[in-house]
């Protein structure tokens, strides 16, 4: 591919998450373990450098991420953890494009590609503001720890959650591999549409977002092909 910019496999980011996992008690008011609820939330006053981050708070998360074949397995689960509700705090922060990450196709397409990435640092501020809120979520619903588990947050792995982007970057003909309707700047029939194309890597999960863009170019299509 022409790569005037030299920016194609360039950029591949993954935005930090981080997480925990925590109980509600059976005697607790909250719990319920029939039902399930997500509440996504920001602070009030947030911008890029202030509390730039969403918080994703599930009660009852068994119902999305518990995989039961028959009752026997469920019961067993519930077991495991003493019949207390599952429930998860998770922390979304955006990311710059990190330009050096990369991925690199050295060889015929047979060959694993080649790929550089660190994890963003847009997160490191906000850990002490991230952790005290965490600690506060959970101290006002009663939560407990999950048996032989702690309430301390961990780091998301790269990739965890398939939200990688960034290898085509949106942009203009200077700074980008697609412009805004995700056709390649050095081609005239060439169009991308994949999260390669984001500039950036955003809090949210981005596959809506993805999907927006999809029926957008659908229908930018229509009219190029007349």
């Amino acid at each position: 591919l022409r790569n005037p910019n030299n920016l194609i496999g360039t950029g591949i980011t993954d935005h930090p998450i981080y997480f925990t996992h925590f109980a509600i008690p059976a005697n607790s008011p909250f719990y319920n373990p029939q039902e399930c609820s997500k509440i996504v939330s920001q602070h009030r006053n947030i911008s890029a450098t202030n509390h730039a981050y969403n918080v994703v708070l599930e009660l009852g998360a068994d119902f999305n991420q518990g995989r039961f074949m028959d009752d026997d397995t469920l019961r067993q689960h519930q077991q495991l953890k003493n019949n207390t509700m599952l429930c998860e705090i998770v922390f979304l922060f955006n990311s710059p494009l990190m330009d050096g990450n990369a991925v690199r196709q050295e060889g015929p397409a047979n060959v694993k590609p080649q790929i550089t990435m660190q994890r963003s640092p847009s997160a490191d501020p906000f850990w002490g503001e991230m952790n005290a809120l965490k600690d506060r979520i959970i101290n006002t619903l009663g939560g407990v720890p999950l048996p032989n588990g702690n309430l301390n947050l961990n780091e998301a792995g790269l990739g965890g959650v398939a939200h990688e982007v960034g290898t085509l970057r949106m942009g203009t003909s200077t700074n980008g591999v697609v412009n805004t309707n995700l056709k390649f700047h050095a081609y005239n029939n060439l169009y991308a549409c994949d999260l390669s194309v984001f500039p950036t890597s955003p809090a949210a999960n981005p596959t809506l977002t993805l999907a927006a863009l999809a029926i957008r170019l659908a229908d930018h299509l229509k009219q190029v092909v007349g």
